[in-house]
């Protein structure tokens, strides 16, 4: 099967696959620093095809991409050129809300929001924003996220941890390199990717190495967070069947 977008469909095709599978996807990014080999635009383009994975095995629509996000942290001011961080949380919040009380409005019962960003206040605007949907059972996740519960801890955060995210170092390098290698510059990669406020982030994700990835390692991440993305459709699906409703 191919991916479909909602917006692709003739209302009367759109309706019969709601009806079918009432769970929309949602795919979320920012436009940030992806340090010199990555494009800034990184966020969105793998949200969107882990949505078209997803959409394509499962039969699910995705909705209209949004491509900006809260980034804070890596921003222009900071040091991090190509950073778009003029989002308010209240306005990330609103269009969140605003979006799925009109794909509720059509009869979706579900909503998957995959974003490609990690940033906290980005997450918690975003799940602000999914709480005042009634009647959707609403779920918010990463890619990372979604196989988390795979990832094989080393004795040394200096070690690759494989199924751990990053920044711009072996995972999403290994995604890119993937699905987007004609966007990749390995030549241009740093040895490592070290984040501001290293304090708050876990070990393994603190100082990174993009030159460790491979396109093998990002068809091996692909298929884990396909498996478990599907996965966790089916639950959804199930649970928007039922009088049950998940809050983020």
């Amino acid at each position: 099967m191919q991916p479909v977008y909602l917006a692709d469909l003739p209302a009367h095709l759109l309706q019969a696959t709601i009806n079918a599978k009432p769970l929309a996807l949602l795919p979320v990014g920012t436009i940030e620093w992806h340090a010199t080999h990555l494009p800034v635009g990184l966020d969105s383009y793998l949200s969107i095809r882990v949505c078209e994975e997803l959409s394509a095995a499962s039969g699910c629509l995705i909705a209209p991409p949004l491509w900006y996000g809260i980034s804070r942290n890596l921003c222009t001011e900071n040091g991090f050129a190509g950073t778009i961080s003029s989002i308010r949380e209240s306005t990330m919040e609103a269009m969140v809300a605003d979006i799925c009380t009109g794909l509720a409005s059509l009869g979706f019962k579900a909503v998957l929001c995959l974003s490609g960003h990690y940033e906290p206040q980005h997450y918690a605007a975003i799940g602000r924003g999914l709480a005042t949907v009634e009647g959707l059972y609403a779920r918010l996740l990463s890619e990372a996220d979604l196989i988390e519960g795979r990832i094989e801890a080393g004795d040394s955060p200096e070690e690759t941890w494989p199924y751990a995210g990053d920044h711009a170092a072996e995972f999403e390098t290994s995604l890119m390199l993937h699905h987007y290698p004609h966007m990749v510059n390995m030549a241009d990669a740093p040895e490592m990717v070290e984040l501001p406020g290293a304090d708050a982030l876990p070990p393994y994700i603190r100082r990174r190495f993009p030159r460790r990835a491979t396109a093998a390692y990002g068809a091996a991440l692909n298929d884990a967070i396909r498996e478990e993305g599907l996965a966790l459709i089916a639950r959804m699906l199930q649970a928007a069947g039922s009088s049950h409703h998940e809050r983020t």
